[in-house]
Order: C-alpha cells, then structure tokens, then sequence
C-alpha cells in the first residue's frame, strides 16, 4: 500500500464516526449467605455475614479455661487453608464496605459507589431502577 492510500485510509478511519460509548457501572453486591441474588455477572459481591459463618466453628466448644480455649483456638485457626483465610478477609472487605456505606439492611446493591437499591434480589432489575432514577437526574 502506498503512502497516499496509507494516508486516505488514516482519514478515513478518523472520520467515521464511534458509536457512544456507555460506561460500565460499578457494582456491589451485599447479601447473606442465604439469599440468591441473580444476574451478578460481574459485579462484586460480598456475603456480610461471611466473616460470622467463617469464624463460627473455630470458637464452637472450646474448653472453659481460657489457656485451653486459646489452644484449641490457635490450632483450628492454623489449620485454615488458604482458601479459608482468602473468604474472611473478603468478607471483612465487605463488612467495612458496608459500614462505609452506611448500608441499612440486605440485600442491597450499590451502584457507582453513591446509589444503593435495597430489597431487589436481581441485579439487572435493580439496575433498570438506578438508571431510571440517574435519568430523573439524579446524584
């Protein structure tokens, strides 16, 4: 190809015109552990109730002496895969996101971290909602 086609398809290019551009929400899922939340695809998703249901076992019958109940303790939490260590600290993550937040109850998805829409258990419908309301100008 030559220079002077090189230079009309450069133009070319430049000229057409781009379809808009939409920009992606950023989305947070905060949910326990027991409810199912659909269309999360992919949004972030935290179970606020992930760090309780974690933890639960490691404290379950400990001995009543404070010396043994710290033991057994140390042992079970020792022997937490990385797998385990890796949920309760994402649900810690959640748990202060939804502090940060002010998040009053669940299930609640935020959008663009300044809107939430409580109560909706599908995040495309909770969705439609948020864009609905950012089109009635809201922020």
């Amino acid at each position: 190809m030559n220079a002077t086609m090189r230079r009309l398809v450069a133009l070319l290019v430049c000229a057409t015109p781009l379809p808009p551009v939409q920009a992606q929400e950023q989305v947070e899922v905060f949910q326990l552990g027991t409810q199912q939340i659909s269309g999360t695809g992919t949004a972030r998703v935290y179970h606020v109730d992930g760090m309780e249901r974690m933890t639960a076992p490691l404290s379950a019958g400990l001995p009543s002496d404070p010396v043994q109940a710290e033991a057994v303790a140390r042992r079970r939490f020792e022997a937490l895969t990385d797998t385990d260590r890796q949920a309760i600290g994402a649900s810690a993550q959640g748990l202060t996101a939804a502090m940060q937040y002010r998040l009053a109850k669940v299930p609640a998805i935020v959008f663009d971290g300044a809107a939430v829409v409580y109560g909706v258990e599908n995040v495309d419908q909770a969705r439609a909602i948020y864009r609905t309301w950012r089109a009635r100008g809201g922020r």
